[in-house]
């Protein structure tokens, strides 16, 4: 477990790229995720997201 704090729209994000199993398949869930939330905020904690799910894919272990 990390002690790095995740902010609430980080979170939600990171949550819902959770459904993710696989790297391809977190890839088109991120492209999708950056076309419906064009806010400039929205993207880094989509970004921000992407990196810690990828981590979590290749390590095996939880984020948060």
């Amino acid at each position: 477990m990390s002690t790095q704090k995740i902010d609430q729209t980080t979170l939600g994000f990171l949550l819902k790229l959770r459904r993710a199993k696989q790297l391809d398949t977190l890839e088109i869930m991120t492209e999708s995720l950056e076309r419906k939330h064009p806010l400039a905020s929205d993207q880094e904690a989509i970004a921000l997201a992407w990196v810690l799910r990828d981590k979590e894919i290749k390590t095996g272990t939880s984020s948060i």
